[in-house]
């Protein structure tokens, strides 16, 4: 602290004398934003590009601090980026800076455009392709992605990241035996990396390896008992396996761990309907459907269970919003067949509804009825 204080000290002392150099105001907006002060940082770092609209580092900087802000920043702050890189086109670290503001911002193919570019111009920088990868990987471009990790690979020959990344994408592409063979060299390169033994028993599971891939699983759970993914993979390997009740058991610790996990709710609910336990499968579901507000099969899966609880009116509901969604995605035949059980579940609620309202004035009747008599007993009591 002592030598940032030092070092901004001699920064405004020089600034007195040299009140119109627009690297000192830039090297003093740095030195703020260091010790936290990022409105102090902005507005230093704006005298600098007031004196000197040129000058590419004091619009990355401000880019920076303005990330450094918030998400809600992100756009303004890619706006400096480009105006620094509008002025030095080929500077990776301002490259980098954009990358993030637009992952920021949800821009996944622009981000992707910035790291092959970042890839042509740093070729041996490992983490680069390493990322590439990834952006490939989330596009849907495995053979990208598989070819991006191998080029990480051949820059640093023991990265564990890429061998589990690489193990992904390889599956994904349908190749299990080299996927096996990544994620296994993971294991071996990190063997107290619990990410690494939870790809290799998903790799094994999707292989139909069940037996290796509970081992591995069991090794990833005894490596990272709080990790509510492993639990869920595991549920799904007891299910391939015919034990139902074990993958059961499974999902409700991964959601024990994780409240909100769409997907091991998923899992579960679906296995309790197999199991017939209506009841526990609706509030799983309901569940769901309350994180999840666009998963047509979800709504569809709830409405069965209401259904067979014959809680028809929910079921009505339910089998709507399934048709709505399922519309919307243009999946035709699965919107007529929603349609047809929701208009089924909707006169069985009206049946309901209709015989709830004469029990209700059968026993209202009966109550009245009742205390006409006891009022007659009384009357004649009186007369006695």
């Amino acid at each position: 602290m002592e030598n940032s204080e030092e070092s901004l000290a001699s920064v405004e002392a020089y600034l007195r004398e040299n009140p119109q150099d627009a690297s000192a105001w830039n090297v003093k907006g740095v030195f703020h934003a260091q010790r936290k002060e990022y409105g102090e940082a902005l507005r230093c770092l704006d005298q600098a590009i007031q004196l000197d609209s040129e000058l590419p580092a004091a619009h990355s900087n401000r880019g920076r601090v303005l990330l450094t802000l918030g998400r809600e920043k992100a756009g303004e702050a890619l706006k400096s980026f480009d105006r620094a890189l509008k002025l030095k086109p080929d500077e990776i670290d301002t490259l980098r800076d954009k990358a993030l503001a637009l992952r920021a911002l949800g821009r996944t193919q622009d981000e992707l455009d910035i790291y092959k570019k970042m890839s042509e111009l740093s070729k041996e920088e490992w983490g680069i392709w390493l990322r590439l990868g990834d952006l490939q990987l989330e596009v849907g471009d495995i053979k990208g992605a598989i070819a991006s990790y191998e080029d990480s690979l051949k820059i640093k020959d023991d990265l564990v990241p890429a061998f589990i990344r690489r193990a992904i994408a390889l599956a994904m592409d349908g190749q299990f035996d080299p996927a096996l063979k990544s994620a296994e060299t993971a294991t071996k390169l990190e063997p107290k990396n619990p990410e690494a033994w939870l790809i290799r028993g998903d790799i094994n599971l999707r292989a139909g390896k069940h037996k290796a891939a509970m081992k591995s699983l069991k090794k990833a759970s005894e490596l990272d008992p709080t990790d509510a993914s492993v639990e869920n993979t595991m549920g799904m390997v007891s299910y391939k396996d015919g034990k139902l009740s074990d993958a059961a058991k499974h999902l409700r610790r991964a959601i024990n761990r994780r409240k909100k996990y769409p997907t091991a709710m998923r899992n579960l609910g679906l296995i309790l309907m197999e199991q017939e336990k209506w009841e526990e499968a609706s509030k799983v579901l309901t569940n769901l459907t309350d994180i999840v507000k666009n998963d047509p099969d979800a709504y569809d899966a709830l409405a069965t269970t209401f259904a067979r609880l014959d809680d028809f009116c929910s079921a009505a509901e339910a089998w709507e919003n399934a048709r709505k969604l399922y519309k919307k995605i243009g999946e035709k035949k699965e919107a007529e067949r929603t349609n047809t059980l929701g208009r089924a579940a909707r006169i069985n609620c009206s049946r309901l509804k209709k015989a709830a309202k004469v029990a209700r004035e059968q026993e209202k009747m009966t109550r009245t009825f009742s205390s006409r008599h006891e009022g007659r007993k009384k009357k004649k009591k009186k007369k006695r």
